[in-house]
């Protein structure tokens, strides 16, 4: 730095430019701050309360539900994302709603699949909040409402006050070096446990279902009253069209074809155990192509 002695040395050294007068940029010019690109899209909107005109509609079905619950016909239980579907009740903050719609599945800014909702509470407003943000608010401050006995159906879960919690469905990546499993992208085995999935894979490099490697836990759920082997069935069905075809030699010599490994993004593996979960499974298939969760065509009549 050049030594400063009188005032014009102190003007003449100005290495943030702050005196400088003879450039367009000044103090309130922002430099180094990146410029807001007006091109992106903007972030999805916050779902919020509005009165809703054509409340009428729904108001029965709410008085009615309130009326179950009452008479024990209904219970409050713990919230489960999986089983939040169209028909269902809630009590979110001390109030109840109806799913009155759920839309279909579709990528949002952050690339994650999500679904838009029709929420009708029994104050007169409605809501259209995202189904992945209601299932976060009704596990903080939320329960959901059993459904009543002559309305069940016999789907791979059933929310009960004495539900029980009877194993997890996991996600697993795989550690192998082997460049037959490293080099594939989006590669996960999808599984069930009934014990904690730690103790599940505690020697998964000597096992050939792991593949003969170390594994990461990606993800786990918590499942309710489930039958485990209809579980597996639809997940493999599912992912079928994707599953890993690879032989793999335990140390043996033995050559095995594990079935539970599929190649397929984790947030559509997430999705399809949501709609396990809420039984509207069989309405979709998985494009092995695109990578997405699609819906089937119906047929036309």
């Amino acid at each position: 730095m050049a030594d400063i002695n009188s005032i014009d040395d102190i003007l003449n050294s100005d290495p943030f430019r702050l005196l400088n007068t003879n450039t367009e940029e000044d103090i309130h010019t922002l430099v180094n701050v990146p410029k807001i690109d007006k091109n992106r899209a903007d972030p999805d909107f916050v779902a919020k309360r509005e009165k809703f005109d054509d409340f009428e509609k729904y108001e029965p079905l709410l008085v009615q539900c309130q009326k179950d619950l009452r008479e024990g016909k209904r219970k409050i239980v713990p919230s489960i994302e999986s089983r939040l579907a169209i028909g269902t009740f809630c009590v979110l903050d001390g109030v109840l709603l109806y799913i009155a719609n759920i839309e279909k599945p579709y990528r949002g800014n952050s690339g994650k699949i999500n679904r838009r909702t029709t929420l009708i509470f029994e104050n007169g407003t409605k809501s259209n909040m995202l189904l992945r943000s209601l299932g976060k608010r009704l596990q903080a401050s939320g329960n959901m409402v059993t459904e009543l006995d002559s309305d069940r159906v016999d789907n791979l879960f059933n929310v009960a006050e004495e539900d029980n919690k009877n194993g997890f469905i996991y996600i697993l990546k795989s550690l192998s070096s082997d460049d037959k499993i490293a080099t594939k992208r989006n590669l996960y085995k999808i599984g069930f446990s009934t014990t904690a999935v730690e103790t599940r894979i505690k020697n998964a490099k000597l096992d050939p279902t792991y593949l003969m490697a170390d594994v990461q836990i990606v993800a786990s759920f918590e499942v309710y009253n489930v039958n485990p082997h209809k579980l597996e069935q639809l997940i493999h069905k599912f992912f079928a069209n994707s599953c890993l075809d690879v032989d793999i030699v335990d140390e043996k010599g033995s050559v095995h074809k594990p079935r539970e490994w599929f190649v397929a993004p984790l947030d559509v593996i997430e999705e399809a155990i949501v709609l396990i979960g809420n039984g509207n499974i069989v309405e979709y298939y998985y494009d092995d192509i695109q990578e997405l969760i699609s819906l089937k065509e119906r047929l036309r009549t």
